[in-house]
């Protein structure tokens, strides 16, 4: 019996787990702000209505970051509040989207009204040929 015909024979068990799969897949998805390619993240920056807020470390940060960016590396969020909450949203940018997530849960926390997570990173960005300040 192989594993297509021991799903189907058995969907009762099948489809909870598939169910649950699906609903973690949209939790995910949805974890700590909407995700946006670097082309809607610049716009919002143009527009006045954003700034990006780079998570990295401080040598992963001065090898090349987006102009304009504050870094404040997530285990520093508490210290440096008075940064990150104000009326703009926030555009978290990390090396490769992994840790934004969970960088953006922390920020809602801590009261951010509205943040956005740049989707994949500083890979989605160099991928767009979009220049880096070193």
């Amino acid at each position: 019996m192989d594993l297509f015909d021991f799903l189907f024979s058995r969907w009762y068990l099948s489809l909870p787990l598939f169910i649950t799969l699906v609903f973690w897949w949209i939790y995910e998805n949805n974890k700590g702000g909407k995700k946006i390619g670097p082309t809607e993240a610049t716009q919002l920056v143009n527009q006045n209505k954003a700034f990006f807020l780079d998570i990295r470390d401080r040598d992963s940060y001065e090898s090349g970051h987006i102009h304009g960016s504050i870094n404040v590396p997530k285990d520093s969020f508490k210290q440096q509040e008075h940064l990150l909450v104000n009326d703009k949203a926030i555009i978290v940018v990390s090396e490769n989207g992994l840790d934004a997530g969970g960088a953006g849960v922390e920020l809602k926390q801590l009261g951010a009204k509205e943040v956005f997570l740049l989707k994949y990173g500083l890979v989605s960005w160099a991928e767009e040929s979009l220049p880096l300040v070193k």
